[in-house]
């Protein structure tokens, strides 16, 4: 049996944040974050083919998962805090299939801004980040929350 050895500088810990500004209050954001997810949460982040959409259950405990249909799926994370309408944290575990092994801590809070909302979010993960894990991780989430979220709630305007 062989082993290979992976790269220390591999490992480590990397933050990212971003601020989305939504064109709705606080509480039809988190409508939509927590309970049309499966409408803008685009299916180019599905893990599998045949997920049918993907769920945020917004309770301690809850999983944030992608639903395969008949009680198979892939959990992303789990909620570890909420204050709804305004916050929402999460752990979760990334596989080596997707770049781990690495743990991310996700937070998502909504701050009201006039009649507007600023969506927060920081994703800490430490283990196995790469070299631009933070880019990719950015990229990612600003094409779901921007492309996604922001544009779901503001089309249905």
């Amino acid at each position: 049996m062989s082993k290979a050895k992976d790269d220390p500088a591999a490992y480590g810990v990397v933050t990212v944040e971003l601020e989305v500004a939504i064109n709705a209050k606080p509480e039809r954001v988190w409508q939509a974050l927590v309970g049309q997810t499966s409408a803008w949460w685009s299916k180019d982040f599905h893990t599998n083919p045949a997920a049918k959409g993907f769920v945020i259950e917004p309770r301690l405990g809850g999983y944030a998962y992608e639903d395969w249909g008949h009680d198979a799926g892939q959990i992303w994370y789990t909620v570890i805090g909420v204050d709804a309408p305004r916050m929402l944290t999460m752990q979760g575990l990334i596989t080596p299939e997707f770049g781990g092994p690495t743990h991310t801590m996700l937070k998502l809070t909504l701050e009201p801004n006039g009649g507007s909302t600023i969506l927060r979010l920081t994703d800490t993960r430490f283990g196995r980040v790469g070299d631009g894990g933070s880019t990719a991780t950015s990229d990612g989430w600003r094409a779901l929350f921007e492309d996604g979220l922001k544009a779901h709630v503001e089309r249905a305007q």
